[in-house]
Formats: C-alpha cells, structure tokens, sequence
C-alpha cells in the first residue's frame, strides 16, 4: 500500500456512518434535553490568586534575605584612578614626579587665581591640554 492509498482511504473513514447519521433528530434531542435539565453552573475558582499571593511572599522572602545578606556600605568603593600607570608607585617616587612637574603646570590648578579658567573657549582647552601632554 503507498503513502497515497492510505491518504484515501483514511479520508474515506467514516462516511458510511456519517449518511446514517438523522441530524435533524440529533438536534431536537440536544435541545429537548438541555430544556429538561440546564447545564449546572460552577463558581469559577481561583487558584491564580493564591498562586500570586504565594509568589509574592516568595519574592519578599527573597528581597528579605538578600538583603540581609549583602554587607553594608559603610566604605566607599574604591576610587579608579586616571593614571593607573601611577597606582604601583610608592610616596618616594610619587614625590620624585611632583618634583619634575613644571611650575607652571602648578599655576593651573583650578583653584588659583592666576589661571582664569572661565575666559577660556574650548580651543585653548584643547591646546592647553597638548602642551601638558608633551
């Protein structure tokens, strides 16, 4: 038997029983029978709402101990340096570095009075920061 055979006579199923079938009489009596006695109602449960309810308190629960459990932060986090070529150095050598530095750089800290920071646009920023670079 090949695979198109078998698609026939599969649809060829029950087509003897469906031309005894009397709809007509099928009806009325489905319709006699709902009029005898009416279908029962049933309260809709809810078992969603208990279902949320226990995923909530699971999600407090998880907060609760989550936080019960991660350390305060009484210390500030560690701060990232810009010039972490530096961070390896000792106070010695850090000094040694300072010591280099132009005066002129130090004249440009943004405290002083000799460096008038707000009269600069941002083209002399960008020159500025080349002749620091080098």
């Amino acid at each position: 038997m090949t695979e198109e055979e078998l698609l026939r006579a599969a649809a060829r199923l029950g087509e003897d029983q469906a031309g005894q079938l009397d709809s007509g009489r099928i009806s009325e009596r489905v319709v006699a029978r709902l009029a005898s006695e009416p279908a029962a109602v049933h309260p809709i449960r809810r078992p969603a709402v208990r279902w949320l309810v226990g995923l909530a308190a699971a999600a407090g629960l998880v907060l609760l101990v989550r936080l019960a459990v991660m350390p305060s932060p009484t210390s500030s986090p560690p701060q990232l340096s810009v010039l972490y070529e530096l961070d390896g150095l000792g106070t010695v050598e850090l000094e040694q570095i300072l010591e280099a530095i132009p005066a002129t750089a130090a004249a440009l800290d943004p405290g002083s009075d000799a460096a008038p920071w707000k009269d600069l646009d941002s083209t002399d920023l960008e020159r500025l920061l080349r002749s620091l670079e080098g």
